[in-house]
């Protein structure tokens, strides 16, 4: 198919065989499978699986595994773990930067303190997720909520354990509902599980977590009348 040109703000999301697009500027892209991106300007472009990345100008790019392609002109930016190996095309003024692999709680930048961590939901108008499924969940502030059927290995998505993010922002991936809202929970390191080389890195599972108060998208507690 032809190349689609990009032209609002935001971050664009590339998920299917053959998808083409020309990213202009200070826009983000995330692209997966078989998309095809060619960046511009001060474009930030995040590549996963089969992608393929055509970088100009000043563009940073991170990557997560040997891509289908990629070729870097001008003073383009390429970010890739250390252990990633793969032959890729550069200008001379281009730079590789490296880096180690980290856990979920130091790549997300969270403290622990007393063994807990406080992290992230995005939950309905009613303080519910999976509405009107088997899988319904009440995550009132106060108490604290255990999932019944506790097996996060099988599927990064899915059944079999709750999902929290390092930021709520990061929740608006998943739940876009009016009304929405974010709480805060804490959770137990020893409840958490990271799944390896994850499709979503600033999501993690979890077994059991208390729910602490409401907060706004960028963290901020959200303090009721009278409290």
């Amino acid at each position: 198919m032809d190349a689609v040109d990009i032209n609002f703000d935001g971050i664009i999301k590339i998920l299917g065989i053959n998808i083409s697009i020309r990213l202009i500027y200070r826009y983000r892209v995330e692209a997966r499978e078989n998309a095809s991106v060619e960046a511009w300007g001060n474009a930030s472009v995040e590549a996963w699986e089969n992608a393929s990345v055509v970088a100009w100008e000043n563009v940073c790019i991170r990557i997560f595994n040997a891509i289908e392609k990629l070729s870097l002109f001008g003073f383009s930016v390429v970010i890739m773990p250390f252990d990633l190996k793969f032959k890729f095309k550069k200008e001379k003024t281009c730079l590789v930067q490296k880096f180690k692999p980290q856990n979920y709680l130091n790549r997300e930048g969270i403290k622990i303190r007393a063994g807990a961590v406080i992290l992230f939901k995005k939950v309905s108008k009613d303080f519910k997720t999976q509405e009107g499924t088997q899988d319904e969940t009440l995550w009132a502030v106060g108490p604290t909520v255990t999932h019944p059927s506790w097996n996060p290995a099988t599927d990064e998505c899915g059944a079999g354990k709750f999902h929290a993010v390092s930021r709520p922002y990061f929740g608006d991936e998943f739940r876009k509902a009016s009304g929405d809202r974010y709480i805060a929970i804490k959770i137990r390191v020893a409840d958490l599980y990271e799944w390896p080389n994850p499709n979503y890195p600033h999501k993690i599972a979890f077994r059991e977590g208390k729910v602490l108060y409401e907060v706004n998208k960028f963290g901020k507690r959200i303090k009721k009348v009278g409290n």
